[in-house]
């Protein structure tokens, strides 16, 4: 009788209160059983509140499953992959230049954004838009020099990382194409540094632009043209200012956007330029990856068996097997290890852009005058190279066709680079080569930012400072 009374099927005796049974609640398959630590503080409240959880979709817990349910539901860890090389770690790897530069990027989004407010295109009022944000704007100054200071630092940022890349044989199968979108991003940051030197409409920055865009007229066949789209008359005015500007506020940044996230992305794919050593295998692999040379490694060899590249994201098909010799996992979580690391980096680079900013203001010259020429009348420093190369060969050759050679050579490098080694020791050739390049681009910046006066006469920087930044 009582085990009848007791059986929630059977239908209650009359008078008596019917007991509902109540549903298991619901639960995500894909997360642990035990979700939310017990906890009575007004963090762990906080934690399993609707609200929180309706933002942070999984919890925070402190195991290899729980970091990666936080890493795929999460947008900004979702940027990164769940697992990455423990080598990808060390700084030395890859110096973070690459996130270095996306941080500056930002710090001059944000330091862009800002200034917009203050500024109008427009000949007759942009000089005095400078001189209000500099003196009637809170913080005007401190902003327009952080900002100066990050568009330079992210050419040189950018320049660096390109050099590595290089130098670690990063640009090999196969990441040959993101090799190519990183000469695109570089190419967008100088011309987004370029079209923002114009704004300011003084004398440094009219004259500046006005060396940079008479290249353009040399450009066979289509030069007239070229110049005249880019500045839209017959000399730097009205239109160019404009141009400028939305070159400089919208097309140019939503490019630099779209090739940086292609950048990232192609980055997860192809996989981090990271050689696995045979430390990281054992038994049977350890042995054959020892006794193998590099050359004698099929292409299409597994990594955990030659040490070869570290693919992140990948579908492969395997054949069933009974039993197989695991390689030892030699991969961290991104969160927290790669993602600490990064946090530590911006607000190191923050910290850099803004004592810059403290110590060295951004110039601000006397207002644009095209009837009056200042000596030396120079590129900005990014361009200085090539107005000295301008001095001492015809302006087509030097202004058109080497920078062109140099740009199309890039870009064809991976391709034309058969040498699968991405060992320096096997590369020599290369290397030699490209170090060569590399020296003479930047001997010929040095003496044109520097070495250079009016007339473009040879001048020591210590006897007198023609330099502008």
């Amino acid at each position: 009788m009582a085990d009848n009374e007791s059986d929630p099927r059977k239908p209650a005796p009359q008078g008596a209160t019917a007991v509902v049974p109540t549903e298991a609640p619901t639960r995500d398959p894909l997360e642990p059983a035990v979700a939310y630590a017990p906890g009575s503080g007004m963090v762990a409240r906080i934690e399993r509140s609707r609200a929180w959880r309706s933002v942070f979709r999984h919890p925070r817990i402190e195991t290899p499953r729980g970091r990666a349910l936080q890493g795929f539901s999460n947008f900004f860890l979702h940027v990164y992959p769940i697992k990455i090389p423990a080598r990808v770690l060390r700084l030395r790897y890859s110096f973070r230049l690459g996130f270095i530069a996306a941080v500056l990027f930002g710090i001059l989004t944000l330091t862009g954004v800002y200034l917009m407010f203050f500024y109008t295109p427009s000949v007759g009022s942009a000089y005095g838009d400078m001189q209000v944000i500099r003196t009637g704007v809170g913080f005007g100054q401190l902003i327009r020099n952080v900002h100066r200071w990050s568009a330079h630092l992210m050419v040189l940022v950018l320049f660096l990382h390109l050099i590595r890349v290089f130098y670690a044989g990063a640009y090999k199968k196969p990441r040959e194409f993101n090799w190519v979108i990183g000469v695109i991003l570089l190419l967008l940051t100088l011309a987004l540094s370029f079209t923002g030197y114009l704004l300011p409409w003084d004398q440094l920055s009219y004259w500046a632009v006005t060396v940079g865009t008479n290249l353009v007229h040399y450009v066979p066949v289509i030069g007239n043209t070229l110049q005249d789209l880019l500045i839209g008359g017959p000399q730097i005015g009205q239109p160019t200012l404009l141009r400028f500007y939305a070159l400089h506020v919208a097309v140019l940044p939503i490019a630099v956007v779209v090739a940086l996230s292609i950048h990232i992305w192609r980055v997860r794919k192809d996989g981090f330029a990271v050689e696995r050593s045979a430390v990281g295998t054992s038994g049977a692999f350890a042995e054959e990856a020892t006794a193998l040379p590099a050359a004698a490694v099929p292409a299409s060899a597994p990594a955990e068996l030659y040490g070869g590249r570290t693919r992140v994201l990948g579908v492969v098909d395997r054949e069933s097997v009974t039993a197989e010799e695991r390689a030892v996992d030699d991969t961290v979580f991104s969160w927290p290890h790669l993602i600490v690391r990064h946090v530590v980096v911006a607000l190191g680079v923050a910290t850099v852009v803004l004592a810059l900013g403290v110590l060295f203001a951004a110039p601000l010259r006397g207002l644009a005058n095209p009837n009056l020429t200042p000596e030396p009348a120079k590129a900005p420093w990014y361009f200085a190279g090539l107005q000295e190369l301008l001095s001492h060969f015809d302006p087509l050759v030097a202004g058109i066709l080497v920078p062109m050679g140099a740009v199309l050579t890039l870009v064809l490098l991976p391709y034309i680079d058969r040498n699968p080694s991405t060992i320096a020791r096997q590369r020599k050739v290369a290397i030699v080569i490209f170090s060569g390049l590399v020296v003479l681009a930047v001997v010929l910046t040095i003496v044109g930012t520097f070495f250079r006066g009016p007339g473009w006469q040879f001048v020591a920087p210590w006897t007198h400072w023609y330099v502008e930044l």
